[in-house]
């Protein structure tokens, strides 16, 4: 039975469908809000463009031909092609393609072109009379109108245990949050229907703990399920032994069956109608997180100091068969505490906060925020549309050349003291700014064109992206000083993407002079900058991109104010000129970012020369290193250790020669066995990996790894996992591959080299 009311509310998207039924093509809505979950319903008539010149177009189905008044391109007029659903599109567009009849923004999903028109960035005012379904209020054709609306989420952490030997459950575990409150339950399978604890029930069949799961999840209800690897290992084995038990997985918010597929590169993505499932890892690192590898107990022992239950080692897997044989309550625990590690990761750093205020500001779900050409669309195209122009498809943008992207100033390596470091703050977003750089005056670039530093025309006066970064800028200076560190990143994010979109053949609206006029104008700032400089008496010894490494020779006390000073000069320097060489406002910003008491470039292995964005700098003490080894996750602890306490002696005028061969005789001696692990993940499966076979891939065939990060040690026999406990490690290895460049890349400096110190002989004793 169901009621209808007139209702007037707020709400916030978080996922969408369409679907074709009786010749009517049907948009869905998956919302949340203080009255409860919503579904929105919405008829709608997908469109294309095509040329108007295009006299008569035979298709075999119903459709209407309007005209708009809207340009290609190529300034032709054209119409737009209305059909009563998305399937007919397909076919249209698929059939005139055929006919050498070119369509435009056909490739644009329906859900996507509904709500980028009414310029909806998730958060929604609703009218209209709605029933009430299955705990979910449904709205059929209601009006819709943008508004700030911020959400107040359910989610759901899930982890499972398995028997790996066929991925049969043993248990899974649920913990439910919203605001402070919580909610958990553990299911565990075992000989009889029984209940252990508050929240601990066993089940005697794996098809029972199916059914239960299903249950749990339609009773919490969740708008976001978490976990750790949760596509890839738990939904996925989930769904799979659905299957095998004759249970229908239906976790999402109507009848249909949920479904995790598997697409290019290893990557998972969750069908849960409703729903959206936000993986650990993935989440992490589209938040730019970085971790030495990123295990649960890794990521939960760094941000949390504690990790879980049974700690991440070769027996775990024995440790897990145990508790299922003989103690199901310590096994619930664990499986209950992989669940809270991960809902206290994503509270303690604020992750779904963050997602939330992306997706308001780009109008991307919470799952597709890494979609960043969509977002680039959804902000875009109404203004386009708006102009008189419509977009080509995806596929027929013309690829060509890549842009000549950042310049890297070639100067010679050495150690250096008193260097400032120069950052033009937000530089391509600044650049688009001033030289008007964008789709729409790149088209109209012929009225009352301007001439960027590379000979690149747009127009002066028709353009959408500057003005948008100008409304970005306020709203982040806004957010600064309201201490609002989710919008400032989310604006820095978002900004910060306008130039790689541009310069993808991913986006509708690529055109080679668009990154060439940005990458090409940053290069000459830069060049141009190093100019004024130097006729200011002042050494530029290195420049990377967006920044200046200006050495100081002459006596100061205050370092602040020299780095402030020599700032200052440059912006008044830039302003004057592109007022007065290009009749334009300057929007670049030169701040003082740091400053090294001592800094070292380093030599470019097996060639002369500083190596590019590889350079050790002092500060306050405390080093700081870029694009060296000690940053990357790829390169042993035992490298990174050599490494920070090399430079560390050579900064504080040590000897380090002793020093280097007491490390070496220590390595021969076993001292840091636990240093020389590897840590590698896997990008997809390690049965892809058919016409090379890299130490990471060998060494997880070894224990039929197939996901994850690899550890494994180098031995004399080659890579073999950390599992295995070898015992024979080759020594010579590490010393040639990890402490050898490391050393050398500094050591030429002062004419001198790895091998001279550690003699060859004495390294033969070993």
């Amino acid at each position: 039975m169901t009621n209808k009311n007139k209702i007037s509310f707020n709400a916030f998207l978080i996922a969408d469908e369409w679907n074709d039924y009786q010749n009517r093509n049907t948009l869905i809505f998956w919302g949340t809000s203080d009255q409860g979950t919503l579904k929105l319903i919405f008829k709608n008539k997908p469109v294309f463009f095509i040329d108007r010149n295009v006299k008569e177009i035979n298709l075999p189905f119903s459709h209407l031909r309007k005209q708009v008044n809207l340009k290609s391109f190529s300034l032709t007029p054209v119409d737009a092609i209305y059909f009563n659903t998305q399937n007919d599109l397909l076919k249209a567009n698929e059939l005139l393609q055929s006919q050498n009849i070119k369509t435009y923004e056909s490739d644009i999903i329906p859900t996507k072109r509904f709500l980028m028109e009414k310029v909806i960035n998730a958060q929604i005012k609703i009218v209209g009379e709605f029933t009430e379904q299955n705990k979910t209020l449904v709205l059929k054709n209601p009006k819709i109108s943008p508004i700030e609306y911020s959400p107040n989420l359910k989610i759901a952490s899930i982890d499972i245990e398995t028997n790996v030997k066929d991925n049969s459950i043993y248990s899974y575990a649920i913990h439910f949050t919203r605001n402070e409150k919580e909610n958990k339950i553990v299911r565990v399978l075992g000989n009889e229907e029984q209940q252990l604890s508050e929240f601990i029930f066993q089940h005697k069949t794996e098809k029972n703990i199916l059914e239960n799961f299903v249950k749990d999840i339609q009773f919490f209800d969740p708008d976001v399920i978490i976990g750790w690897n949760v596509l890839g290992f738990d939904l996925t084995i989930l769904a799979e032994r659905a299957i095998i038990n004759n249970v229908k997985f239906t976790i999402g918010r109507d009848n249909s069956i949920s479904k995790i597929t598997q697409r290019n590169a290893g990557r998972y993505f969750a069908r849960i109608s409703g729903r959206i499932v936000l993986d650990g890892p993935m989440t992490l690192r589209s938040a730019f997180y970085s971790f030495e590898d990123f295990k649960l107990e890794t990521v939960a022992q760094e941000l949390l100091g504690k990790g879980k239950t049974i700690e991440s080692n070769s027996d775990k897997i024995d440790q897990i068969n145990f508790l299922f044989e003989n103690d199901k309550l310590k096994l619930a625990e664990y499986n209950l505490t992989d669940c809270i590690l991960v809902s206290e990761i994503f509270f303690k750093i604020g992750i779904i906060h963050q997602l939330i205020t992306r997706s308001k500001l780009s109008g991307l779900f919470l799952d597709q925020l890494g979609q960043m050409t969509a977002a680039f669309d959804h902000f875009y195209l109404p203004k386009f549309h708006k102009a008189g122009f419509v977009a080509p498809n995806v596929k027929d943008i013309h690829a060509t050349q890549h842009s000549a992207g950042g310049y890297v100033f070639d100067r010679k390596p050495g150690l250096y003291e008193n260097v400032f470091v120069l950052d033009f703050k937000s530089l391509y977003p600044s650049i688009i700014q001033t030289f008007k750089i964008d789709p729409l005056s790149r088209l109209l670039s012929n009225e009352k064109a301007l001439n960027t530093p590379v000979n690149i025309k747009f127009s002066r006066t028709h353009h959408i992206l500057p003005n948008f970064i100008n409304e970005l800028m306020k709203h982040r200076e806004s957010a600064k000083k309201n201490n609002d560190k989710y919008l400032s990143q989310a604006i820095k994010i978002l900004m910060n993407s306008f130039y790689g979109v541009m310069g993808s053949y991913g986006c509708r609206f690529y055109h080679p002079n668009l990154p060439d006029a940005i990458t090409g104008t940053g290069q000459w700032l830069l060049q141009q900058s190093k100019l004024f400089l130097e006729k200011e008496d002042v050494k530029v010894i290195y420049g990377d991109t967006d920044s200046l490494f200006v050495h100081v020779t002459s006596k100061f006390d205050n370092p602040d104010k020299v780095g402030n000073t020599i700032a200052e000069n440059l912006n008044k320097y830039w302003i004057e000129r592109i007022e007065n060489e290009f009749e334009l406002e300057s929007n670049l910003e030169i701040e003082f970012e740091k400053y090294y008491t001592k800094f070292i470039l380093t030599s470019m292995r097996g060639k002369e020369g500083g190596a590019k964005k590889r350079y050790v700098g002092l500060v306050d003490n405390k080093i700081d290193f870029v694009g060296m080894e000690f940053v990357r996750s790829d390169w042993t602890k035992l490298a990174k250790n050599f490494q920070h306490e090399l430079y560390l002696k050579i900064f504080n005028e040590e000897d380090y020669e002793d020093w280097i061969r007491s490390f070496v005789s220590n390595l021969f001696d076993g001292k840091f066995k636990s240093d020389l692990v590897y840590k590698k993940r896997l990008r997809k499966s390690s049965e892809q990996y058919t016409k090379t076979q890299p130490p990471h891939v060998k060494a997880a065939r070894m224990i039929n790894q197939e996901r994850g990060t690899v550890n494994y040690f180098i031995t004399k026999r080659g890579p073999i996992p950390t599992e295995l406990n070898p015992k024979d490690f080759d020594y010579q290895h590490y010393i040639e591959k990890q402490l050898k460049p490391i050393a050398d890349s500094v050591l030429t400096l002062f004419g001198k080299s790895f091998d001279s110190i550690v003699k060859t002989n004495q390294l033969d004793l070993f």
